[in-house]
């Protein structure tokens, strides 16, 4: 009987004084038991990896949708879902490139979905992954119709700016997501007050920035791109809503939202600074953002510089996206800390795994 007892533990090549791995919950793959062997402190699970790349792919597709706006390539397939009634578009370039947005799309599509469906299938305990899971599926759905509203009624402003805002708020669910799955189960609030004062900072840079993005898509759907042939000054409307017509109007504000929202982000670097030495990474997070943006800003003034060369202001378009992805990490970085088990051995995304989040 003795020796019947430390069979298992010899078995598991464990020494007699150390007590054997816990095993995998039962029903997890062969593939899940041996990723929770492997993974060490640090290691990105599958979940996390699913989560990162949704994300990733979803900037990749924001991108593809600035070409084929910079391009003039909305309606190179003029039905839907079709491509002049036809699967494979013909071999021509607006065509291409508008088909190559439409494949992309559905390709972030699946994994939308995949994510949202992995995470109600192992994380539903945790309620804040749960909701923006259930929330990212009818968002996915609303911007499939707007974009087969966008190329039916051909490219109406409107409608061309809330697709854009959907895909904004979509690409802000999905890097939540992001965000609390690598943050772990167990992340926690922690009630500082030079946290609530960047939080708050953080959130305003966040609203200002999407602020922009919005103004800066009606800007192109109202043909206001070129309404200014000058930076910073505007040789068409030197003062702002006085002199020129609607477009000159129209861009000044796009231009006046950009200095509102290079504000709103000096002020997060201000009071990063005033965060604990263990914050290091949200100091580095708004000095990285005020960077981007920065960048962003000399991008569009690079709009104008290169007589609105199309591959600048798709480099324009798809970095506000990631600006504003960023800034959407940045809150949630700042609303909780990393839970003890975020990187540790068992992979978030294990079968049976009990999510205990405090959301």
């Amino acid at each position: 009987m003795g020796r019947a007892l430390h069979l298992p533990a010899l078995a598991a090549g464990a020494p007699a004084h150390r007590p054997a791995r816990a095993p995998a919950p039962r029903g997890a793959p062969r593939r899940e038991r041996a990723a929770r062997g492997r993974g060490g402190r640090g290691a990105v699970t599958r979940y996390q990896w699913l989560a990162a790349v949704t994300v990733a792919a979803t900037l990749v597709l924001i991108a593809i949708g600035a070409v084929v706006r910079t391009t003039g390539s909305g309606l190179g397939c003029p039905d839907w879902p079709l491509c002049h009634g036809q699967l494979i578009p013909p071999a021509e370039r607006t065509a291409i490139i508008e088909y190559t947005h439409r494949t992309a799309a559905a390709i972030v599509g699946l994994l939308v979905v995949a994510t949202a469906a992995v995470t109600l299938r192992y994380h539903r305990g945790d309620r804040a992954l749960r909701n923006l899971a259930i929330a990212s599926l009818p968002l996915l759905a609303l911007q499939g119709w707007l974009g087969k509203e966008t190329v039916e009624r051909e490219l109406p402003p409107e409608i061309v700016t809330m697709h854009l805002s959907g895909a904004l708020l979509l690409l802000a669910v999905l890097a939540l997501i992001a965000a609390f799955a690598f943050l772990g189960p167990e992340r926690r609030r922690l009630e500082d007050p030079r946290r609530a004062v960047y939080l708050r900072a953080s959130i305003s840079a966040a609203v200002m920035i999407a602020v922009v993005l919005i103004a800066g898509s009606y800007v192109v759907g109202a043909d206001a791109t070129e309404a200014c042939t000058g930076w910073p000054h505007c040789p068409e409307a030197p003062a702002p809503f006085i002199d020129g017509l609607r477009a000159q109007h129209i861009h000044w504000m796009h231009r006046l939202l950009v200095a509102a929202a290079f504000i709103a982000v000096l002020r997060l670097i201000w009071h990063a600074q005033d965060l604990p030495e263990a914050d290091g990474v949200l100091r580095h997070a708004a000095w990285g953002l005020g960077a981007l943006y920065g960048a962003q800003i000399v991008v569009g003034a690079a709009n104008i510089w290169t007589d609105f060369s199309s591959a600048v202001r798709a480099a324009h378009l798809a970095g506000a996206a990631a600006t504003w992805g960023l800034s959407v990490l940045i809150i949630a970085g700042a609303l909780y800390l990393p839970g003890r088990s975020a990187g540790a051995r068992a992979p978030a995304a294990l079968p049976g795994e009990r999510d205990a989040a405090r959301a």
